[in-house]
């Protein structure tokens, strides 16, 4: 077998941060999908905003752009058979929670599927912004960002999973979906799996860390 010679490190403007479901009904009380876990999840769900929040802002320092990947379901979307509605698009249960709230230069993408790249055009937005490596973050590990994953995996995306801004219904559930991550999609897990601490270090030591105005879209 021939190995395929390693390709040129994503800068960081060809790069983007991904946060998975961070929607009011995933995280608070009151909506269906935190209900269904309970408060023990809710209160890790809860938990990981602030180093969302550090993260988010770290990216948008450095020139990473900041992707939303939220549900927003309509009637009739076939998750819906698996699931009670929730997050319901144009309601407040879908919006994404305050401390996260997108500002200009994000990029929002409202799917209606587990995995944004089967019910939305997040792959030709990302493809036309250059982008090249996905820092997989939000909610759930094992579901929705496990999907997404798989997804950006087959169409070629370098992948980076920070382990400490991902969380699921259970912490057996969110070390089940690292490992999946690491069995099945990280060719140097060592590299790929990283907390939140070491990514905004990386971030900010490489040679383009500099601030720079957000590219526009690549006609």
């Amino acid at each position: 077998m021939t190995n395929l010679a390693p390709r040129r490190p994503a800068t960081h403007g060809e790069s983007a941060l991904v946060v998975i479901d961070l929607a009011n009904d995933f995280v608070f009380a009151g909506g269906t999908i935190a209900d269904a876990g309970g408060p023990a999840y809710q209160a890790r769900a809860q938990a990981v905003v602030p180093t969302l929040k550090r993260l988010v802002e770290a990216a948008r320092r450095v020139g990473v752009t900041v992707v939303y990947a939220t549900d927003a379901h309509l009637p009739g979307d076939d998750e819906l058979r698996k699931w009670p509605p929730h997050a319901m698009k144009g309601t407040p249960q879908a919006d994404i929670v305050a401390d996260l709230r997108p500002r200009r230069g994000d990029v929002v993408i409202e799917k209606r599927t587990y995995s944004p790249f089967v019910s939305t055009d997040i792959h030709e937005q990302l493809r036309g912004r250059g982008i090249r490596r996905l820092y997989v973050t939000g909610l759930h590990t094992d579901c929705c960002a496990r999907h997404t994953s798989g997804d950006a995996f087959q169409r070629g995306y370098e992948l980076v999973w920070i382990t400490d801004a991902l969380e699921a219904f259970t912490d057996e559930a969110h070390r089940q979906g690292l490992e999946y991550f690491r069995a099945w999609y990280a060719a140097d897990a060592d590299r790929q799996l990283k907390t939140a601490a070491e990514v905004i270090g990386e971030w900010n030591d490489e040679p383009d860390a500099a601030p720079m105005e957000r590219r526009a879209p690549r006609a």
